[in-house]
């Protein structure tokens, strides 16, 4: 999640996310191109199959940057984007609700939710009912998680992620999922996994090789019928 800036954020902060920032730009750290190609595949994929403009829920969208790539296809109608912090964020497009009373003020069906580095911040053992709320408004979700493979793994996300996110006050989680948890998450969401990339390359360059391609996977999900 990437957020916003924020005026009461603290100089020694705002000076962490510069410094972080100039980090991955230099040593391959920006996720924004490869996550924006892939979602913008897996939205088109769904759009073919309606032929009709769609809208999408972006869940935990920080600064919306993948939604403002996906804001410019010419099928996409608008995109909604959620998160806690307070904004007033909004274009033709693209909108901002903070998420406090989403589930319940809202009334809207989505065609698509993205949720991009969100799941493993709400935690993993509760994610399943956040998917489940989630899949009364929407009929496709497309994910995009980690991958934990024992504990130096585990301890190299959540170093990773303390890294990316301390300056933003965003949660670092204890446990990552596996493949099997995966799998348990999803029967207990009633949702069914249409197309999983288990090993999805994120970064390039120096943060690729820190944290590898088996780290990352992207999953989209769609909602069934009992």
């Amino acid at each position: 999640m990437i957020r916003f800036n924020n005026s009461k954020r603290s100089k020694n902060k705002k000076l962490l996310i510069f410094i972080s920032d100039f980090i991955r730009e230099i040593f391959g750290g920006d996720r924004i191109k490869r996550l924006s190609k892939i979602m913008i595949t897996l939205c088109e994929s769904i759009y073919l199959k309606s032929k009709k403009k769609i809208t999408i829920l972006d869940f935990g969208c920080g600064s919306m940057e993948i939604s403002k790539k996906l804001g410019k296809l010419s099928y996409v109608k608008q995109i909604t984007g959620v998160d806690t912090f307070v904004s007033k964020f909004k274009t033709k497009k693209l909108k901002y609700i903070q998420y406090n009373d989403f589930f319940k003020s809202n009334k809207k069906k989505y065609d698509i939710v993205i949720i991009v580095d969100v799941l493993h911040h709400i935690g993993i053992d509760d994610s399943y009912k956040v998917l489940k709320k989630l899949s009364k408004i929407s009929k496709n979700i497309i994910i995009k998680d980690h991958f934990e493979h024992g504990f130096f793994s585990r301890q190299l996300l959540r170093f990773v992620d303390f890294y990316a996110n301390y300056a933003y006050d965003v949660n670092i989680p204890n446990k990552y999922y596996d493949y099997s948890l995966w799998k348990k998450t999803l029967k207990k969401s009633s949702l069914k996994e249409i197309k999983i990339i288990k090993s999805f390359q994120q970064h390039d360059g120096l943060f690729n090789l820190i944290l590898n391609k088996r780290h990352h996977f992207v999953s989209h999900l769609k909602h069934v019928k009992k």
